[in-house]
């Protein structure tokens, strides 16, 4: 999304952070957003598998969160966040005092680390004597920050209210419940009309064949029906959580601080910890960008 801002003449001078917006901005802090574009269109399942460095002693967090970090980072030309060409702030959560975290200076790839240490799946981080979790548990959309910083016009990206609360993905979709196969919301009687003996002998292989699966469809929308949606797993129930309290919070905060542009781009069809689908937000990032180009370019010039 920043690579598409530049595109059309808008080039931020400042940049602040939480959580992974903390790990996209300090790339672009510091000149390799290109780097990370390239870098997580690359990941695949067996890839992401492969940076996840599990806690076995689960202390802190089902992940320790470090690998993934070291990995980008390990080649960058910055090491320092002060040694950085554009200022930049990573913003974190004192887990112990509760207070908001500027990270404005020190390691990079530590402050990083720190501001995306989602509770409970990644584990605290310890920065100058603080232990440091996400930094969207207090400021999902540092607004605020950035006007500290310096910045007449702030334009925020805010990728959690396209959330898929009480609904479905399904392969890259957000979809309500209803909307799956035998998922309508006719009665259960309904669906027995596939069943029938009225066949004429060519016909009856081939229409038997249809009608099993469409009884089968009907089945198992049924029993979805009733289950309501799936279980989720530990690792959901985590992500999921934190994405509903930090749109909660993120509404109060902005009512306070609002932005001068709000870019939203549409990715609540990829799950928080779907990686691999990395190269799709990229694309909706850029979708976005484009879509409001106009008036972009209109107002961002006035401010």
């Amino acid at each position: 999304m920043l690579n598409a801002l530049e595109e059309i003449g808008i080039r931020p001078q400042v940049v602040a952070g939480s959580s992974m917006g903390a790990f996209v901005g300090s790339a672009y802090a510091a000149g390799c957003l290109d780097k990370l574009e390239d870098w997580v269109k690359l990941l695949d399942n067996w890839r992401v598998f492969s940076l996840l460095d599990i806690n076995w002693t689960l202390s802190g967090g089902v992940l320790g969160g470090k690998k993934p970090f070291q990995a980008f980072f390990e080649n960058f030309a910055y090491e320092n966040i002060e040694d950085l060409p554009l200022p930049f702030t990573a913003v974190a959560t004192d887990l112990y005092s509760d207070q908001e975290v500027w990270l404005q200076q020190g390691n990079l790839s530590d402050a990083v680390s720190a501001s995306c240490s989602i509770p409970g799946l990644l584990s605290p981080k310890l920065v100058a004597g603080r232990w440091l979790v996400d930094g969207a548990v207090v400021n999902p959309v540092p607004v605020d920050v950035c006007r500290a910083m310096g910045a007449t016009c702030v334009i925020a990206v805010d990728v959690t209210e396209d959330g898929a609360s009480n609904r479905e993905r399904r392969g890259g979709e957000v979809k309500n419940l209803a909307s799956e196969p035998g998922l309508s919301e006719e009665e259960p009687g309904d669906t027995e009309q596939v069943v029938t003996d009225t066949d004429s002998e060519d016909e009856a292989p081939l229409n038997n064949l249809f009608m099993q699966g469409r009884e089968q469809l009907s089945q198992i929308g049924q029993r979805l029906r009733k289950s309501g949606p799936y279980a989720p797993g530990v690792l959901d129930t985590m992500t999921t959580a934190m994405e509903i309290l930090e749109r909660r919070h993120k509404r109060s905060r902005l009512m306070g601080s609002p932005p001068d542009v709000m870019i939203m781009p549409k990715v609540g069809g990829i799950a928080g910890l779907e990686f691999s689908r990395a190269a799709e937000a990229v694309d909706a990032g850029r979708a976005e960008v484009e879509r409001t180009r106009t008036w972009l370019e209109d107002i961002v010039p006035r401010l």
